[in-house]
């Protein structure tokens, strides 16, 4: 669903796809319509973006954002002022070609929210149904059914109540239902899941565990996904891995010779003996979560990490020969000005070990441990804004700390000072994946 930037195949709908497969006899199709939308509007971009012929890159990319940014933003204010975005007819017709029973949305991120909004209003001689983490009330409202997770999918679809101990679980997914390389990357690159979701659940800025419990999936399924796609990259899009689960994997990766990345929490488990184990099974770079340069700030956020392990994990990693993308989060409420310049200050003390610095400013989320915990984290006079298409958008006043305001100032003002110390172009931060070729 647009939009979201096209570099890879959906992980949800392959997941939903293969699930409803092994259990149901109905035929079932599946579309990539943010790809679709962006082989229309974008072209050029995609052939320069597949041709990696990059010299100048950051340059391109910084285009490309500018274009996009524009674009998504154009198409957004015409659905909420009631009209059709670009090639709303084409994508339709794409749908309806497949003359569906049910059209089922997956709706991962909130900026895909516009165009299935659009979609839904228009699809009324169709049973719809939306689900996914980022589906909200108003999507609901238009849609026929709002369904959590694939088993009530399957039960809808069969029109009964299914048991549990009669469904096959078997995760081997299948990516070759789309078009592999279409997509914006020089070669394809598979996201892959291992489990259902983060096994720490503690940080108090994240909402992406929720409430679903944490189950690790088969790695005799999780090998078999690999070899079925035929595929040499792979995104490991976990929030966060257990040493001992990824050493596991590491030795599926190595006997399979495949090139992979991940997501982590940078604690003193991954030493060097850990990390060269993990680059000599294909690793190529790791992101990681480091948030903070202030230890005050990183045990606000319950991130169970302290700048000096931090350092040294980084140093690890990079003497391993595993690239580091650093995640690093400004103002987190109650964060202080010389707290925000701490952190520059560790950036640059450390840019040896740095790669490329993904930054971004504190947003409020619902289901969060800051959400339901207010004034514990100095939130006052929170204000929900109605909004056509989103939730409420979210504002609040502080009773320490920077304001967003001054956060953005201050992010736009040591802008430059972040962009020093990575080695590789700063709107790479835009396609994670092209880490992989560079």
């Amino acid at each position: 669903m647009p939009f979201c930037t096209p570099a890879s195949p959906p992980y949800s709908l392959t997941h939903l796809y293969s699930f409803l497969k092994n259990n149901c006899e109905n035929e079932i199709s599946v579309l990539d319509l943010n790809l679709e939308f962006h082989k229309l509007k974008f072209l050029s971009y995609q052939k320069y973006f597949q041709e990696k012929n990059w010299a100048d890159y950051d340059k391109t990319t910084k285009e490309y954002h500018i274009l996009t940014k524009k674009c998504y933003s154009e198409n957004n204010k015409k659905v909420v002022n009631d009209g059709k975005p670009e090639f709303f007819d084409e994508l339709l017709k794409k749908i309806e070609d497949q003359k569906p029973d049910i059209v089922a949305f997956s709706v991962v991120y909130s900026s895909q929210a516009f165009y299935a909004y659009a979609l839904l209003k228009e699809l009324k001689n169709y049973i719809t149904i939306v689900g996914g983490p980022s589906v909200n009330t108003k999507l609901i409202q238009l849609s026929d059914k709002h369904l959590k997770n694939e088993i009530e999918l399957l039960e809808y679809v069969k029109d009964q109540k299914i048991e549990h101990t009669g469904l096959n679980f078997e995760s081997i997914l299948d990516f070759s239902i789309y078009s592999l390389s279409d997509y914006f990357t020089p070669k394809p690159v598979i996201p892959l899941k291992t489990c259902s979701t983060c096994y720490y659940k503690k940080c108090t800025f994240c909402a992406h565990f929720a409430k679903v419990p944490y189950q690790e999936f088969n790695l005799d399924d999780i090998k078999k996904t690999i070899i079925k796609s035929k595929q040499k990259y792979f995104f490991l899009i976990d929030d966060m891995i257990h040493l001992n689960r990824l050493l596991k994997l590491a030795v599926i990766f190595k006997e399979l010779g495949v090139k992979w990345a991940c997501q982590l929490r940078p604690t003193k488990e991954w030493n060097y003996d850990v990390l060269q184990k993990l680059k000599s099974s294909g690793l190529i770079f790791i992101l990681w979560g480091v948030e903070s340069g202030n230890n005050r700030i990183l045990n606000l956020m319950q991130k169970g990490t302290n700048v000096k392990d931090v350092e040294i994990v980084l140093e690890n990693s990079h003497k391993a020969g595993i690239k580091n993308i650093t995640y690093i989060m400004f103002g987190f409420p109650g964060e202080l000005e010389s707290e925000f310049l701490d952190t520059i200050i560790f950036l640059e003390q450390n840019s040896e070990f740095i790669d490329l610095v993904s930054v971004s400013v504190f947003g409020l989320q619902r289901g969060t441990v800051i959400y339901e915990n207010l004034e514990l984290f100095g939130i006052k006079e929170l204000v929900e804004e109605e909004r056509t298409v989103l939730e409420p958008k979210i504002s609040y006043e502080l009773t320490a700390g920077l304001s967003k305001n001054n956060v953005i100032k201050l992010k736009r003002k040591y802008g430059k000072r972040i962009e020093q110390i990575n080695k590789y172009p700063n709107n790479m931060n835009f396609f994670r994946e092209h880490t992989f070729f560079n």
